[in-house]
């Protein structure tokens, strides 16, 4: 009987002990669970680049393209004064992004711009990357080709938010709101980013659907198009070949001669009537 308080206090003891190295255990898992995740790579070009100062740099940019404007996640600007001026060029980058913004139902762009001395944007590109949120811990090798900075690119940044989101993220403006659509002058129809010629009043027709509609293109090859599987349906998506700007789809239930119906969101076009054509 004398004996069984020093067992109590040595079970007692090994009790407390037992607990406190799980609740060490625990805590030390909870600061190792994984905060950001790593995408790294390399960014490709043909060209010389920018290094005449210490101002030109790379910015590679993790972005969510779901909103009206992306939504930066991550970014990373690497200088590029040491670099060699080469004919063509490839550029490592390593990005690390949080993983509380990432949704996997969310649809993430990795861009990467070459900016000049002067901070004039000299190479764009862009490479959708599938973005999860905890699925894999080792960094992703991703390659980004850039290309030199067209001529039109800076029409981009003086687009409206709906002009934007429709071009440039594949959006859709609402029916019978578009002055385009009960335009009946003679004239052409321009992609509002680099002013291809892409549709003829003289192949618009009322469709009663509640946006510009056209039987044909103008000038073949302005225009070009690709699946879209998005929302559950397979359709055949409308983009200007040149700059790649969302247009809107094409159907099989048109008029004759063609029976094709060109569904264009009128925020993507430019109007030039007869009287006031481009020079």
């Amino acid at each position: 009987m004398k004996h069984h308080p020093v067992v109590l206090y040595i079970f007692l003891g090994l009790f407390f002990n037992l607990t406190a190295s799980r609740k060490q255990v625990n805590f030390l898992n909870e600061s190792k669970r994984l905060t950001h995740a790593i995408i790294q790579g390399e960014v490709r070009g043909n060209g010389s680049l920018p290094i005449e100062d210490r101002n030109s740099h790379l910015l590679v940019e993790l972005r969510l393209t779901r909103d009206d404007r992306p939504q930066s996640i991550a970014r990373t600007k690497i200088k590029l004064h040491n670099n060699s001026a080469t004919r063509s060029f490839i550029l490592h980058f390593k990005l690390k992004y949080p993983l509380s913004k990432m949704n996997p139902h969310n649809s993430y762009v990795l861009s990467a711009k070459i900016r000049n001395g002067e901070n004039k944007l000299v190479y764009i590109g862009d490479l959708p990357v599938p973005v999860t949120e905890r699925k894999e811990e080792k960094a992703k090798h991703l390659i980004i080709n850039v290309i030199e900075t067209p001529a039109w690119h800076s029409n981009i940044a003086k687009l409206d938010l709906l002009a934007y989101k429709v071009t440039q993220l594949g959006g859709t403006e609402e029916a019978f709101t578009s002055e385009l659509y009960t335009n009946k002058k003679p004239g052409i129809y321009t992609c509002v980013v680099c002013n291809s010629t892409l549709f003829s009043s003289k192949h618009k027709y009322n469709s009663g659907t509640g946006w510009p509609s056209f039987y044909q293109v103008a000038v073949e090859g302005n225009v070009a198009t690709n699946v879209d599987r998005k929302y559950g349906m397979t359709r055949t998506e409308v983009h200007c070949d040149k700059c790649k700007a969302h247009l809107g789809h094409v159907f099989d239930d048109g008029p004759a001669p063609t029976y094709m119906r060109y569904c264009i969101n009128g925020v993507t076009l430019q109007f030039y009537d007869d009287k006031n054509e481009m020079k």
